[in-house]
Order: structure tokens, then C-alpha cells, then sequence
């Protein structure tokens, strides 16, 4: 965890030099990109350090057009690299190489042992630098991300390989927002110079390293490309129903009673044909729009079950493509048993408000028994249904099994080097460097709702290594969710107005149940309303406040997330390390370089 921002500027473990010796030792600074992705969007991409010669360039200088070039946005720290090159007699920047940038251990091992081999000539490679294969050479590691834990291996690579020149040494690792994890990727020391340096760049809103890179995924957002499973997404937003046609309907026949309560109601009275009329047409649109989003859930799961064929890197298996099956017969028998159930209900509740719309009368009780209840909402609650204590219920339970699926390795992860360097020579040459505060989101009041939130996730996952249990995963995803905008500022509206409505169905259930007249749908349609009420409480208990920040003046790139949001933490806040080399991280690393100014520099 990043310590306070009012104490990062005296956490440096080591000094840093600023005297220059009095040698000329050959330099070479690497860089080495991060994923492409925290979620394996695409297979086929690259993290690549250099500009694709064959895509022709952007007319705008400050833009990139090249996917596969990690860099390609971060011109400053391009410009600034460039200048300390032509700075030295003896620097040379090396950027020709790149990676399949999967959030995946065995690619980023594979990418490390690779890179020490392209430059060395190790293991049949053809060495990039074969004419310094006999001199005295320091590397100097820079690696954004999960590119850190491609130097990790790296290290190792340089310190095992006999194709590895003894001469060459690893003077200086500079971390940018680099996850380190306690058990994968281990840092070798055995090819580092006796005065190496590591710089350990972070920013405290950087929610990738200190919570999502926890996760090591199977590509899972290409499968949901190939099942077109956005179009679900969009299915699900386009379910509308306002709420406040039901409550105008039911509060309507008020106007025909003198002096009673509302839940003294005559069963057979009548709400008024204007707002009745409202809310039954109002209902069967939404009813249509469910009968789109069960269509498409059933193609995804019949998708999903039939397993999927996708490009793998060559790195990984010779073969071109790799079949999945991604959903088990057993999963996805229990998915389609639901889906069936609910369903066959909503055709009868269609049915039965088609008729009562065509009869222009909409009798107060009338309502509820169109709904037909046993047949809709009984299998609906059943499948909605979630403990607010352990987080289990159908639905979860299934999306549990799926989540686990997509795991392949958890291992929580730090923000600091100094665990996997404890007991080396090297434990007390860590020089960390936060840059929180060059961040966007710094400094405009959001800190402590994003301490909370950050808090509570990172005691989620603590927890989750200690046992990954279902309620762990569940409590994270939940906790997530409820930060998301604009879901955390609409849950105390949607929680009000099912507390209103839960009052007047659990008022009308007690009149019923002391004159006798309550019926089982009378008690499920309370059910349902409470377990409404239970998804609006578990994500009102996880709203840690406010982090977004809407404010025009400030002025984001174009197709960036809004400042402080769940995508903006995700990517954005993840990113301030490496959009610049900042002062600090530029004098650290100057002052482990051993080769000579150029005369005049």
C-alpha cells in the first residue's frame, strides 16, 4: 500500500547520486511496455516500444495511430529519453522489441527470457549489440505496469543465462506503477551491478496496481467480443420502466374515495384510465424489452457452451487457433433452466396485459394479478434473490463459477519492490518516487472517499489470499460496482422509492393477513419488492462517496473516462507515471549513469 501523500516526499530509502564518474562505461536504457490491457482485449495485439514503420504517421505530431506501440502517448517521456541520449557520449536507447502484453505469468516470462536473449544473443537469438559483447555495459530497466515484471524475468534470464556477457551488468530498474507480486516474478540480482539503484515510481489513485493486476486473467473480454456480449450489455440498458407511472396509477384512485385509506382499498375499484392506461403500456415495453435481453442472454450461453476458436500468440502454442469451451455442459444446463423458467412467465403476464389494455378498465387488485406472480415472479426472485451477509444466491452463484473460470492466477500484489529485494544487497538501494501528486485527480477534494474505497478493497483482497471464497470475489465485484457512476449517486433514489413502495405493499399485506385475505402472491410481491431493497442496501453499504469529478473547466483528452471514475483510476491513474519523466525520476536516473557527457552537454 502507497504510504500517505503527506509523507511521500520523505520516503527514499536510498540518496541518489548526482556526481558523475570519471569513466565511460557503453549505457543502454530499455523500455519495456506493460499489458495492453488489465482484461486481454485482444489476442493479437502487441506491447510494442517501437513505432510500426508500415503505419503511416497520424497528421497530428501529438497523436498515435499505431495500436501495438505501447509509447506511442507518451511523447514527453519519449522527448526527454531522446534528450539524455544525445545528452552522453556512451547512451543508447533501446526500443526494438516488443511483447504479447497478455495479462498472462507465462507471457511475461516468456517476454523476459526473450528480451535478455535479443540483446545478448542468448539462446539462438542474433545479439542486437554483438559489438559489445566483450566490453563493460550497463542496462538500465525502465518498465511501466506489468513491464516490470517483464524485467523481473528478465533478471533472472541475465543472471542465469550462460550466453549472458559477466561484464554486463543491470545498474539501475525503474518501476512506473509496476504490481509486485509476492509470489510471481521474483527479481534475480545475481546480474546487477554492486551499485545499482532501483526507482520505484507510483501513484496512490492507481487502482490497477494495487488491486486489479491482482488478477491474472484468461483472455476473457476477446471471448465476450466473439459472443458479441456488449450487445447483451446494451439489451440490459435499453430495460426502462418508470417507476413513477405505478405510483401516480395506484395513488389515482384515491379520487374515488371519501375519507379512506389507501389500504382500505375496495379490490375492485378502478385506478384512473389515463394513468392505468400509462402504466400497463408501460409495463408491456418493458416486458418486450426483457424478451430481447432473454434472447440474446440464451445465444451468448449456447455460444459460450458451444466453445469458441481465437488466435493465440505464437510464443505460447504453434498452433494458429485454440478452441475453449468456456461454459461446462452443467453451467450452462442451470443458465438455461433459469432463463426457460422466467420467460415462460413474462408470456403469460404479456398476455394477461394485453387484455386488460384492450378492456380500458385497470382495477386496483387487478394489477397484481396480471402480473401473475407464481408464474414470473416466483422464478425471478428465486433467481434475483442475494443474502445481504454472505452475497450468495442463484445469479451469483453462477456468475462466481464464471469469474473463477476466468482467473488463472491471484497473487496480491504491492506497490513497493522492497519484499522481493529483502535480504539482498539491494533491500536499501530502493529510491521511491511518488507522483501522486502530478496526477489530475489530486488535490480536488476527493481523497478521502478514494481512501476509503481503496481501503476496503485492498482488505477485501487481503482477505481473498487468505481464502478465496465466494463471499471475497463477490464483496469485490459489489464494492466496484457500487462506486461505478452514475448507479452510486441513483441507489439512495432507487433505495427511497422501494422503501416507499415496500412500506405500502408490507402495510397492505398486514391489513390482509388480520381480515384473513392474504394470498401467496400478496406475500411474493412483498418478496420481490424486499429483494429489490436488499440490492439497493448491499450497494448503498459500499458507497465509500464521491470520487468523480464533473467539472467542465477541467479539460481531459478526448475519449478519456470522467476524472476520478472507476475507468479513469482503472487506466488513467495508472498511466501519471509514464506520461512524463518527471524531474525527480530523470535526476534518480542520471545519477546511475557511468558514461560521460558529450563535450558541451
Amino acid at each position: 500500500m502507497a504510504p500517505p501523500v503527506a509523507q511521500q516526499t520523505a520516503v527514499r530509502v536510498a540518496p541518489v547520486s548526482h556526481k558523475q564518474p570519471a569513466r565511460d562505461v557503453i549505457s543502454i536504457v530499455v523500455m519495456v511496455g506493460g499489458t495492453v490491457d488489465p482484461i486481454n482485449s485482444d489476442p493479437k495485439a502487441r506491447s510494442a516500444s517501437y513505432r510500426n514503420p508500415r503505419v503511416a504517421a497520424p497528421l497530428d505530431p501529438k497523436k498515435d495511430n499505431d495500436p501495438d506501440w505501447y509509447w506511442g502517448t507518451n511523447r514527453l517521456l519519449r522527448e526527454e529519453l531522446e534528450k539524455l541520449q544525445k545528452k552522453y557520449r556512451s547512451l543508447y536507447l533501446f526500443i526494438a522489441h516488443g511483447w504479447t502484453g497478455d495479462n498472462s505469468p507465462t507471457n511475461r516470462r516468456i517476454a523476459g527470457a526473450y528480451l535478455a536473449d535479443r540483446l545478448c544473443g542468448g539462446n539462438g537469438e542474433q545479439a542486437y549489440y554483438k559489438g559489445f559483447l566483450q566490453s563493460e555495459v550497463s542496462i538500465h530497466l525502465i518498465g511501466h505496469s506489468h513491464g516490470g515484471n517483464v524485467i523481473n524475468e528478465f533478471t533472472h534470464r541475465a543472471a542465469t543465462s550462460k550466453q549472458w556477457p559477466k561484464q554486463w551488468k543491470i545498474r539501475s530498474i525503474t518501476y512506473l506503477s509496476t504490481p509486485f507480486f509476492k509470489r510471481l516474478h521474483p527479481v534475480d540480482t545475481g546480474a546487477f551491478d554492486k551499485d545499482c539503484r532501483v526507482l520505484n515510481v507510483y501513484c496512490k489513485y492507481d487502482l490497477t496496481q494495487r488491486v486489479i493486476a491482482d488478477f491474472s486473467l484468461f483472455p476473457l473480454n476477446d471471448v465476450l467480443q466473439q459472443v458479441r456480449a456488449s450487445e447483451l450489455v446494451e439489451r440490459i440498458a435499453q430495460v426502462k420502466f418508470d417507476t413513477g407511472r405505478l405510483q401516480s396509477a395506484m395513488l389515482s384512485v384515491d379520487v374515488q374515495l371519501t375519507g379512506k385509506k389507501w389500504y382500505q382499498l375496495d379490490p375492485k375499484l378502478l385506478m384512473d384510465a389515463k394513468e392505468g392506461k400509462k402504466l400497463y403500456e408501460g409495463v408491456l415495453s418493458t416486458l418486450k424489452q426483457l424478451h430481447a435481453v432473454f434472447d440474446k442472454a440464451r445465444q451468448i450461453v449456447d455460444r459460450l457452451h458451444q466453445g469458441i476458436d481465437y488466435p493465440v500468440p505464437k510464443e505460447l502454442d504453434a498452433k494458429l487457433t485454440k478452441h475453449r469451451q468456456v461454459m461446462s455442459d452443467a453451467l450452462a444446463s442451470k443458465f438455461r433452466l433459469r432463463l426457460d423458467e422466467i420467460e415462460r412467465g413474462l408470456d403469460k403476464t404479456e398476455k394477461a396485459f394485453q387484455a386488460r389494455l384492450k378492456s380500458g378498465k385497470f382495477p386496483h387488485q387487478g394489477f397484481f394479478e396480471d402480473l401473475h406472480v407464481t408464474a414470473f415472479l416466483l422464478p425471478l426472485v428465486r433467481f434475483l434473490s442475494v443474502d445481504r451477509t454472505s452475497l450468495k444466491g442463484p445469479l451469483w452463484d453462477l456468475v462466481h463459477e464464471l469469474l473463477r473460470e476466468q482467473i488463472h492466477e491471484f497473487d496480491n500484489t504491492g506497490t513497493s519492490p522492497s519484499a522481493q529485494l529483502r535480504g539482498t544487497p539491494f533491500a536499501n538501494r530502493i529510491v521511491d518516487l511518488p507522483i501522486t501528486t502530478e496526477d489530475l485527480l489530486f488535490g480536488k477534494g476527493k481523497d478521502a472517499a478514494f481512501d476509503k474505497f481503496i481501503a476496503r478493497l485492498e482488505g477485501i483482497e487481503a482477505r481473498y489470499a487468505q481464502s478465496p471464497a465466494q463471499h471475497a470475489l463477490m464483496d469485490l465485484l459489489f464494492t466496484l460496482i457500487a462506486q461505478m457512476e452514475p448507479l452510486r449517486t441513483v441507489v439512495s433514489k432507487w433505495a427511497t422509492a422501494v422503501d416507499w413502495y415496500e412500506g405500502m405493499v408490507r402495510s397492505q399485506a398486514w391489513v390482509k393477513s388480520k381480515l384473513g385475505t392474504q394470498t401467496d402472491q400478496d406475500k411474493l410481491v412483498l418478496r420481490f419488492v424486499q429483494t429489490l431493497e436488499s440490492y439497493a442496501l448491499i450497494f448503498k453499504d459500499r458507497d465509500c462517496g464521491s470520487m468523480q469529478v464533473d467539472d467542465p473547466k477541467i479539460k481531459l483528452e478526448e475519449g478519456d473516462p470522467p476524472l476520478g471514475s472507476i475507468p479513469y483510476l482503472a487506466i488513467k491513474a495508472h498511466s501519471t507515471s509514464r506520461m512524463k519523466l518527471y524531474p525527480k525520476v530523470k535526476t534518480a536516473l542520471e545519477g546511475q549513469f557511468n558514461t560521460l557527457p558529450r563535450a558541451g552537454g
